[in-house]
């Protein structure tokens, strides 16, 4: 089951509506390829397109010693989604060892931490993931209610002693259509290889904790790829859900309605001790009141024809840091690196609509610090807000703390009046190849400039509805 969407209400309806049966309503199949290696079947700018649920575990035969079911003797996981699984997994976690979850229902009542495991898969096959019931949550802690804890499904490795050899995690659907669901799926820190895929979150996370996945390299010369995940749900402001957290201000007080947008209810998430590399590819993210594909943190970030839309502060936003290394896998043999800078490419933006939160501007893709490239991306501004400026939405930006910045090969289409870029840095910033086309109304002027703010940057062949 897959919402198909016009460009002018993409995601706004996802999510919405219970499914009597998620095991097998996406698209099936094993889809597996070498690290690092182009999504199957994708298509620059495609907003229908759909993901796998599905991993085949012959794909790895040759990658562990060991493959175990967990439905088997002696694991014996429920798959009817009746007892969790939580012993089962922590029997089956070894190093080395691959575990498979068939098609089913499983249900988690607290949280599974793994870590200094090494040489560790866990993969379904349009296996559906659920947590207990939860009656009352505060910040990130269950208080009442089947599940026990903190929200954190399944946390792999801490930046200090993140999961070492390869991680292959994926082949899941996790279920948020019922009421007040929703949790971090996976935190994983990784020392050395990960390969993250073929994952649905279905509905909208609604219990305003810890957004859907945090994903960071924490070494130099480690590699990440998180390659087909599809969050169109979205998630809801902690003040409109069942969780009793307080944000502070930055001055420490708290205001009646809640302060802030719901810091770390994003869609994906990174970590500010992250390094090393990490791919970003065939992202499809909905409405969060935080950010959508918040991936900054540190070392290489790289993000890939992926769709984002309609999430609060950015709905892709993204660092640069020179803790990383050239890898065979992304680069070649030879050291030259194929990306010397975090680079988005390829990725389609929309904003129509303003998310469940308090703070309403969006920016579309969000250069945040340090240098970085973004090029062939295609940005709809769709709603107008009531700031401009810093404040207010527009397709691309640049923030204070970049050093520089190269955008090219974009089209921006302002179908309501926005900032079609702006810079708030005065670094050097370029933009070259720039098509930005206004619709049904005024831009005050037949200059690119006309919709920009903050610093002007360098505009080789930027080109305002057509002139």
């Amino acid at each position: 089951m897959v919402a198909r969407f016009s460009r002018r209400s993409l995601l706004s309806a996802a999510g919405m509506g219970a499914l009597s049966s998620l095991a097998g309503c996406m698209v099936l199949g094993g889809d597996t390829r070498p690290l690092g290696s182009a999504s199957t079947d994708v298509a620059a700018g495609d907003i229908d397109r759909q993901v796998p649920t599905s991993i085949d575990p012959a794909a790895y035969k040759d990658q562990f010693s060991n493959t175990v079911v967990l439905t088997d003797d002696p694991y014996n996981a429920d798959p009817t989604g009746e007892e969790p699984i939580n012993n089962a997994l922590m029997m089956a976690w070894e190093d080395d060892t691959l575990i498979v979850l068939p098609e089913g229902q499983y249900k988690m009542n607290q949280g599974f931490r793994r870590t200094g495991w090494r040489n560790v898969g866990l993969i379904g096959q349009n296996a559906v993931i659920r947590h207990g019931t939860v009656e009352a949550i505060d910040g990130h802690h269950v208080t009442e209610g089947e599940f026990q804890g903190g929200t954190m499904l399944f946390e792999l490795g801490t930046p200090s002693e993140p999961h070492r050899g390869d991680l292959v995690f994926g082949g899941l659907i996790f279920d948020w259509t019922p009421e007040n669901a929703g949790m971090q799926g996976l935190y994983a820190m990784v020392g050395d290889r990960a390969e993250i895929r073929n994952i649905s979150f279905q509905g909208v996370h609604s219990l305003g904790t810890h957004g859907n996945m945090r994903v960071a390299t924490v070494e130099s010369d480690a590699f990440a790829v998180v390659d087909s995940v599809e969050m169109r749900g979205g998630g809801l402001h902690y003040h409109d859900t069942i969780n009793t957290r307080e944000t502070e201000a930055y001055d420490g007080s708290v205001s009646d309605e809640g302060f802030g947008q719901s810091w770390s209810t994003t869609g994906i998430t990174g970590h500010p001790d992250a390094a090393g590399t990490t791919l970003y590819q065939n992202m499809i993210c909905g409405p969060w009141p935080g950010n959508g594909l918040y991936v900054q943190g540190g070392g290489r970030q790289i993000v890939k024809d992926c769709v984002a839309s309609n999430s609060g502060i950015s709905n892709i936003r993204f660092n640069h840091t020179d803790a990383w290394e050239p890898i065979p896998e992304l680069d070649g043999s030879d050291g030259s690196p194929t990306y010397e800078q975090s680079t988005v490419e390829g990725c389609t933006v929309i904003v129509d609509r303003m998310p469940n939160a308090i703070y309403y501007a969006q920016r579309g893709i969000w250069h945040y610090d340090g240098k970085g490239a973004i090029r062939d991306c295609d940005v709809t501004i769709a709603y107008e807000d009531d700031a401009s400026g810093a404040g207010g939405n527009y397709a691309i930006g640049t923030r204070s703390g970049v050093t520089e910045s190269a955008i090219e090969n974009c089209q921006i289409h302002l179908l309501e009046p926005a900032d079609a870029f702006y810079s708030g840095t005065s670094a050097p910033v370029t933009l070259r190849d720039i098509s930005i086309q206004t619709e049904n109304w005024n831009p005050g002027g037949s200059s690119p400039t006309a919709v920009m703010g903050g610093h002007t940057p360098t505009l080789e062949n930027v080109t305002l509805n057509g002139q």
